[in-house]
């Protein structure tokens, strides 16, 4: 497995800002729709969906830290090694920016 250094660096944030507008938008169309006022169990149906696309996320941020630092065990250039090193903490970096700008959706007001 060789890991595409490069693409590792960026994947985190680009993950993140594609999850910004994914979130966001469907929280503006699920309260125009009115799924707020859809209970499903203890929780409205918006805020369930939110739930499970926030955590759908941080798994995707997380396979892609767990894939580059498998690759870190592979033969490689120390430069390609650096790079994934790298990669790996802006992924960090990046699931915690998730849980900080995205974890408001598991007990703020919705709409």
């Amino acid at each position: 497995m060789k890991a595409p250094a490069f693409v590792l660096l960026l994947t985190g944030f680009v993950i993140w800002a594609g999850a910004f507008l994914l979130l966001y938008a469907t929280q503006a169309t699920g309260c125009h729709l009115g799924w707020h006022r859809v209970e499903v169990g203890p929780i409205s149906a918006l805020r369930l969906l939110l739930a499970v696309m926030l955590v759908l996320v941080l798994a995707l941020i997380g396979g892609l830290h767990w894939y580059g630092q498998r690759a870190l065990g592979e033969p490689q250039t120390d430069e390609a090694k650096l790079l994934i090193k790298i990669g790996g903490m802006l992924q960090a970096a990046a699931l915690v920016s998730t849980l900080i700008t995205y974890g408001g959706v598991l007990w703020l007001t919705l709409c």
